[in-house]
Order: C-alpha cells, then structure tokens, then sequence
C-alpha cells in the first residue's frame, strides 16, 4: 500500500471499511492509530484522515488519544439511516422513472443477475450497491450523490450482518433476486407513482427485517 502514495487515504479508506464490513473489526472493538500504521505499512497521516472519513460516515467513533472503535450496531441508528433513505431514494426513483431508456432498465436486470450470481463474494456488493445507485439516476444531483453515498456506506454494516448468508445461499439468491426483480419491473413501467411505492416498500421491508435481525443477535448473547 505504501507504494501508492498518491491515493494513500482512499487506499487506506477502503481497507478499513473492508475490515469493518467483514467483521474483522467487530463492533465495539477498540483499535488504535500505530496498530493500523503498522498494519498497512503507511504513514498516521492517510491512517488519520480514512478515520476522520470513517467517523463522518458512522461507522467509527474516535477518542480524544490515538484510539478509536467500531461503531455498535444500534436499532436507532437504523431507523435513522433508512428515515433519510426513504425521504430520499423513492422521489428520485420516481423521479427518474419516465425518460429511462431500455437499455438503461437492461442494466439494471444485468445487475441484479450480476448480485445474486455470486451471493457468497465480495462480488456480491458493488452491483448490488450500483443497482441501487442506477435506481435513481439521472435525477440524482451530485448533492444527491454525497448524502446518499456515506447512508450506503453506514447501513451497509447492518445489510452484510443480517443478509449475508450462511446456511441456505441458494433460496437466499433466488428469494432476494425476486425481491430485486420486482424493483426492475417497476422501472420497467415507467409509471413513477408505481416507482416510488416499490422502491418505499423495499427499503421499509429491509428495515423491518434488520431490525428483527438485529433484536434475535441481542437474544443469542
């Protein structure tokens, strides 16, 4: 990594956040400073300002010393996140729904194939979250853009620990595909009254099912 030093902080960014959505850093899990300079093999410089990036998007707190911890999961924490997501992704959605092109809605069906062909990867997120990006474009500004992408970010944590799967990947891709499917076959429509209701409901139900998720691991502790 240090042989890069022109995108040291994206580098640096991207490894941590990749620990953190792995669980490699688990939540409440207190770190330091010097141990992910070591770790990288970077300078605290780019270690520092991926943290100060990290903490804005929620998913670390920072101490006043040289540590800092992985944000705990946290039901209104959640509920926070998805209150801005659903305020804003359905309206841009429909928004976007009357001038989209075929070839746009065929992308967006290649993504959902290109999410749920791999369900156990690290493949399966940059379409998934791509698909979603693709759902409200072109009417998405670039404030549009960076209010959504630190919310992605913040409750992808919650996404990966309730939706990955571990005992039944098939039924998992199939039934997740269908769910997506759906999402598709609205844009499909072009009507953006249906758009904005599919695209409501699936970010409500995929709240509702994390915050279950997130009260049955409270029960196994």
């Amino acid at each position: 990594m240090a042989s890069h030093k022109a995108s040291a902080v994206d580098l640096v960014l991207h490894e941590i956040r990749r620990s953190i959505l792995s669980g490699e850093l688990p939540p409440g899990r207190p770190f330091t400073v010097p141990a992910l300079t070591e770790r990288l093999g970077v300078s605290h410089v780019p270690v520092r300002e991926a943290l100060r990036q990290l903490e804005a998007q929620g998913l670390i707190t920072l101490s006043p010393s040289r540590s800092a911890m992985v944000t705990p999961l946290d039901p209104d924490d959640l509920r926070a996140i998805y209150r801005l997501r659903v305020t804003v992704e359905p309206e841009l959605a429909a928004l976007s729904a009357p001038g989209r092109t075929d070839g746009e809605i065929d992308e967006l069906d290649a993504l959902v194939r290109r999410t749920f062909d791999d369900v156990l990867g690290e493949a399966f997120w940059a379409p998934h979250r791509a698909f979603h990006a693709a759902l409200i474009e072109p009417a998405a500004s670039d404030w549009d853009r960076r209010l959504l992408g630190p919310l992605w970010d913040a409750s992808e944590r919650y996404t990966r620990l309730v939706f990955d799967p571990v005992e039944a990947p098939e039924s998992f891709a199939a039934h997740r595909a269908h769910v997506h499917d759906e999402l598709v076959e609205a844009a499909r429509s072009r009507d953006p009254e249906r758009v904005r209701a599919a695209v409501r409901e699936h970010l409500e139900n995929n709240l509702a099912t994390m915050l279950e998720g997130l009260r049955t691991l409270d029960g196994s502790r």
